[in-house]
């Protein structure tokens, strides 16, 4: 029988409401009306630690916030990526192995007298210790993470996130109704410059590896890496134009039944931590031999590709090795770039194991499995039978069950912002600075030229060599 590992912090949690930060789960739900999420929630806290953020300027940006209103912050940097982006204020470097963190955090919290501790995403390793050793004494942890709700939001959380959301042990029972929030600020371009700071925090990464030498990143830094998003580019177009006929099968009036299968990335955080299966190759295998064995037979099953993943990965030969040894070939469907509310609006369920991609079917009033631990998998909110029998009878949504759960859950965790694109807690760059960038590739080859002679000259050389050398070419 598969089991799941108890994931750690969970045990007390925090929530949002005023005062009591170390309430425990079943007490979340006592105040009718609970608290906004808001920054300020961070700014009550005198003393801030900052671990690892979103790739970007928004924890620097976070800090000036946070300094404004007369609050210490500190940062910890573990690669170059970090340095790049946050480089003024009280950075401490950590760049012994991972062994010692758990000694080392304790100390700094001690000399620098921390009340509060704040992440982005809590799985990875660095931030689990960090959690423990935050409710071991005392000392508020607040965790940040990708919107639940897309794509206008960002989140923000008291004990962590995703299965170790505050939200995770809440009964329907528990959460009260409130009325529907009002309409967010939307804002242009997020995905680009998503795009673009992971682009410089990787390089980052790559320039600053010879100062974190024991630091290993979710997606390793190298040239490899570098190759895999390229590919990622090549292959939307490949795709896009491949797949034209199969997606108009899928999105056609007369389209066939079809169950849709909600991929992640290879290497999320979510399936090794809060899954029965630690690849995604398991998770395919077992979903096709539930389907095979229990679909209708004139039902069709269509595998989602994740676009994050699309240089990284393809499960072409293992779905249809799948497919054939289970007897459900000419029944099982791969797609990678096929819009997915069109997709959500024709099929008959979503099968998912943990994904916020289960919260936009539900939106969109498709019945979801959800085969991991994750915070909406609640009775009454989704499908709360075995994969076998949700072939057959799926049910359907409560749309005011849904409506009561979303409203809270973005009242509690989900803050009008973005972590990228927000103008109200970024700079604005001017137009002068923009025109500069039309002479990117230029630039970017005299700063790989400069770095590398710098390197092999015989110098000292630290990352803060490489920022300093591209600041003055980029920014000027």
């Amino acid at each position: 029988m598969l089991s799941f590992r108890k994931p750690s912090g969970s045990t007390d949690i925090a929530h949002l409401t005023g005062g009591g930060w170390h309430a425990r789960a079943q007490e979340i739900a006592a105040p009718e009306v609970p608290d906004h999420a808001s920054l300020d929630h961070i700014a009550r806290h005198r003393r801030i630690l900052l671990l690892q953020g979103p790739n970007g300027p928004f924890f620097s940006r976070l800090r000036d916030l946070l300094l404004a209103k007369g609050r210490h912050v500190t940062k910890v940097n573990f690669n170059g990526g970090d340095d790049f982006f946050y480089r003024s204020g009280d950075v401490v470097h950590y760049t012994e192995p991972m062994v010692l963190w758990e000694s080392f955090l304790r100390n700094l919290l001690a000399e620098r007298c921390i009340d509060a501790i704040v992440v982005f995403g809590t799985s990875r390793r660095h931030h689990r210790i960090a959690v423990r050793l935050a409710e071991s004494l005392g000392i508020a942890f607040w965790a940040f993470e990708e919107g639940y709700v897309r794509p206008d939001y960002i989140t923000l959380e008291p004990g962590g996130v995703n299965a170790d959301s505050p939200l995770a042990p809440l009964a329907m029972t528990d959460i009260p109704k409130l009325n529907t929030p009002s309409k967010p600020r939307k804002f242009q371009h997020s995905f680009r410059k998503m795009a673009l700071y992971s682009f410089w925090y990787f390089a980052g990464g790559m320039l600053g590896a010879r100062g974190y030498r024991h630091y290993r990143h979710h997606k390793p830094f190298g040239v490899h890496e570098l190759a895999q998003w390229v590919r990622s580019a090549y292959r939307k177009q490949y795709f896009r134009w491949q797949e034209r006929q199969l997606r108009e099968r899928l999105l056609a009036n007369d389209h066939p039944h079809f169950f849709l299968v909600a991929l992640q990335v290879y290497n999320d955080s979510q399936i090794r931590v809060h899954s029965p299966w630690r690849r995604i190759e398991d998770f395919i295998e077992w979903t096709i031999h539930s389907f095979a064995e229990h679909a209708p037979v004139d039902s069709v099953l269509v595998f989602k590709h994740h676009p994050m993943d699309r240089g990284h990965t393809d499960y072409a030969t293992t779905i249809e090795a799948c497919a054939v040894r289970f007897g459900a070939g000419g029944r099982i469907v791969y797609i990678h770039d096929a819009h997915l509310p069109s997709l959500l609006h024709r099929c008959m369920g979503l099968i998912t194991i943990n994904s916020t991609t289960g919260l936009q079917a539900l939106f969109h009033r498709v019945p979801v499995i959800a085969l991991g631990r994750c915070f909406y998998a609640k009775p009454g909110l989704t499908y709360q039978g075995p994969l076998d029998a949700f072939w057959n009878d799926p049910g359907t949504v409560d749309m005011n069950t849904y409506a009561r759960f979303r409203n809270y859950l973005v009242r509690v965790s989900q803050i009008n912002s973005s972590f990228y694109a927000d103008d109200m807690l970024l700079p604005v760059p001017d137009h002068r600075r923009w025109r500069g960038y039309r002479l990117m590739p230029a630039r970017l080859l005299c700063a790989v030229g400069l770095i590398a002679a710098d390197t092999y000259s015989g110098r000292p050389w630290g990352i803060a060599n490489a920022v300093d050398m591209l600041a003055a070419i980029f920014v000027g």
